[in-house]
């Protein structure tokens, strides 16, 4: 769980600053590179507030899926589709870690901070989905231990189990 948390505290980093992006009426994203002024032409009025509200619905739904991962499903479908929910954010923000950092390092054009910090988005991602996994392929009488120790190895001695 408390990866989960810190993936949806992490994902909200990124939709406080896209709220002021919006409010502003700016392009980019804190730590990302520059952007021209020239890039502006391309939106029409109102337009670049409306793709930054974009934005933010994209790290809310993001958090909506890191909390449905914390679901145990009964059925396989639904399960599918929140594992793979989550494998497209872990490789979107993987991506981003790879365009923005490398572009930062390759071309000078800035934004390393957003590479590095979509490059811990990327981590808590992935952790999140392996939760997802382990938590569904875990039985019952395993997730009612508290302690947080692995159960105890079963055994079979004359045809009965002994833990």
């Amino acid at each position: 769980m408390r990866i989960v948390m810190a993936g949806i505290a992490w994902t909200g980093l990124y939709v406080a600053s896209k709220v002021v992006y919006a409010l502003e009426g700016r392009l980019g994203v804190t730590g990302g590179p520059q952007v021209s002024p020239d890039s502006y032409a391309a939106y029409g009025p109102g337009e670049v507030a409306l793709a930054q509200w974009g934005n933010v619905a994209s790290g809310v739904v993001i958090m909506a899926i890191l909390l449905a991962g914390r679901i145990r499903f009964t059925r396989r479908l639904p399960y599918l589709v929140v594992l793979g929910l989550h494998g497209v954010c872990t490789a979107v923000a993987a991506v981003g870690a790879v365009g923005m950092t490398g572009g930062a390092l390759l071309t000078g054009r800035g934004g390393a901070v957003f590479g590095a910090y979509c490059a811990v988005w990327a981590v808590l991602l992935f952790l999140a989905t392996r939760d997802v996994r382990r938590r569904q392929h875990t039985r019952p009488e395993q997730r009612a231990k508290s302690s947080g120790r692995a159960p105890a190895p079963h055994r079979r001695i004359a045809g009965v189990q002994e833990r």
